[in-house]
Parts: C-alpha cells; structure tokens; sequence
C-alpha cells in the first residue's frame, strides 16, 4: 500500500461528500444573493420592461412605462409613439419628449438610427432579450461609442455625439409603440462579484471532480482493481467513468471479509480465502442463494 492509498483509506468520503454538497449549497445561496442584491436595481428594470408588452389600456400602459422608467437611473427616457412617430407621452420628460421621432439608419455600416429632429443623437437599437441582458450585465458600452466614431470616422461634429441604446416594443392591438433609452453604465462591484462567483463555482467543480477521481481510486483499491488506472479514468472522464466503474463492478463478487472484487464464479476468496457463496452438495459447483438446482448437475438445492 503506497503513501496515498495509506492516506485515502482514513478518509470518510460519505461524510465528505454531505459536507461537500451543504458548503456548496451555501456557497452558492451566499453568490446569487449577494450579485443579486448588487444587481437588485437592474433585476427590477430588467423585470418592469418585460412588462411593457403586457399592458392591455392606455393607463396600465403608462403606468408600465412610469415603472420602467424609474426603475434605473440609466434610463434616459420612455416614450410612447402613436403610428406617425409623434410623441405621446414621456416619463421623464426629456429632450426626445416633443415633436416626433423619426429614426433613420445611419454610418457605413448601418448599424446605427439617428434622428433630424435630434441631430446631436445616436442610437443603437437592441433587441428586446439582449436589450434586457445588455441593460443588467453591461461592460462594453464604452465600446459602443468606439465602433461607432471608427464606423463614423468622416462624420462632421463625431465627438459632439451622444450614443444612447434604443429598444422598441410594441403595443398590443394598436399601431403605437414604445421606445426605451438608456445610457448604460456598469454596476460599481458588479463584475467583481460575477468575477468571484465564478471563480467560486469553478474551485467546487474542480473539487467535485478530483474527489470523483480520489474515491474511484480508493475503491479500486479496497477492491484491489488497479486503482491508478480506474484513479485515472475518474480525473479525465468523470462522471462518465464512474458509472462505467459501477457497472464493471456488478460483473464481480466483493468479499465481504477483504473486500477484494473477483470473478462471480469464485466459491473462495482470492485474497484471503473466505467462503464466497453456497456450493453444490453433488458437484461442489458455486450457485445462487435464489437457485432452487444446480445449473450445473441439476441437483436441488436445499
């Protein structure tokens, strides 16, 4: 018995096993709290505009956009357009809350709206899942800007420009629609603790995979099945070799006394000679506690 079988076989694995799943529960209810509470802000934006789609009448419909709009301090403005682009109704009040909104694709790309009546704007339209996922989890905006100044580059009056991120959604029976603004900013501490939960939940998967690979080896070798080899199975294939593992194992007889793993067909233990099993009277030959004769002599057992 090498240093790490020595090692191995003082271990508990049930109860590092229990120990192993509460501090992962734990650690995994403390992470989705903690990201959820930096991110409770944009959680609830995220949540009011996936509501916007559901308002049935003009009131619940502005109320739906009130909630939206103060639901972030990202949000510019929300704006309800009747079917001729002509503002209706603004929450904040801002510079796009009068007159209509005419949007037109703009750059050499055409990646980008941009409005006559509000030349100093730029808009990136964002679709309604990526607009939600971009307005919770945003750390590239600032690259935004830097597309479209190379995408722009000969434009008269770039550096005048504000970039903001559009999204419409539209109103259900009716032509009109509403138009989402925002200028996204990261959350201060957000990435950090995405950052760190992930690195949390890769060092408990490494965890789970390398005792996965320890009490393969540990068992194979109680069972004396050359536990390097099934040790090695464990850490490059998993789960997958686990089970793998079970199944062969089925194949065979452990002693109950050694806990060597044999041949089903041995009447005595390799390792230490212990009886394995029920004999034959007639034939000696090894059977079944559940046989009723013999399948090799057919002599009944009693």
């Amino acid at each position: 018995m090498n240093k790490l079988e020595k090692i191995l076989s003082k271990w508990n694995f049930k109860k590092i096993a229990t120990w192993y799943l509460i501090l992962a529960v734990v650690a995994g209810l403390a992470c989705v709290g903690t990201v959820g509470f930096i991110y409770r802000e944009r959680l609830n934006f995220a949540w009011q505009y996936s509501r916007l789609e559901e308002a049935k009448d003009e009131s619940a419909l502005k109320t739906a956009v009130d909630k939206t709009a103060s639901a972030s301090a990202d949000v510019v403005d929300v704006l309800i357009l009747d079917g001729g682009n002509q503002v209706t109704y603004s929450a904040k009040n801002s510079e796009f809350a009068s007159g209509t909104l005419e949007l037109v694709k703009s750059g050499s790309e055409k990646k980008y709206l941009t409005s006559a009546e509000h030349p100093d704007a730029v808009f990136q339209y964002v679709k309604g899942e990526e607009f939600m996922l971009k307005s919770i989890i945003n750390k590239d905006f600032g690259k935004i800007r830097s597309d479209y100044d190379d995408d722009s580059a000969f434009e008269v009056g770039l550096a005048q420009k504000s970039i903001y991120m559009l999204s419409r959604v539209g109103v259900h029976g009716s032509d009109d629609k509403v138009y989402v603004i925002t200028i996204p900013t990261t959350v201060p501490g957000g990435m950090t603790a995405i950052k760190a939960a992930a690195a949390l939940a890769m060092l408990f998967f490494c965890v789970y995979w390398v005792l996965i690979a320890l009490w393969m080896y540990n068992d194979a070798s109680k069972c004396r099945l050359s536990p390097l080899y099934w040790g090695l199975i464990g850490l490059f294939t998993n789960l997958i070799g686990l089970i793998v593992y079970k199944i062969y194992k089925r194949g065979m007889t452990v002693c109950p006394n050694c806990g060597t793993a044999q041949s089903m067909d041995h009447l005595y233990c390799s390792s230490c000679g212990v009886q394995l099993g029920t004999r034959c009277d007639s034939c000696g030959c090894k059977v079944r506690s559940k046989d009723s004769f013999c399948h090799h002599c057919g002599n009944k057992i009693k």
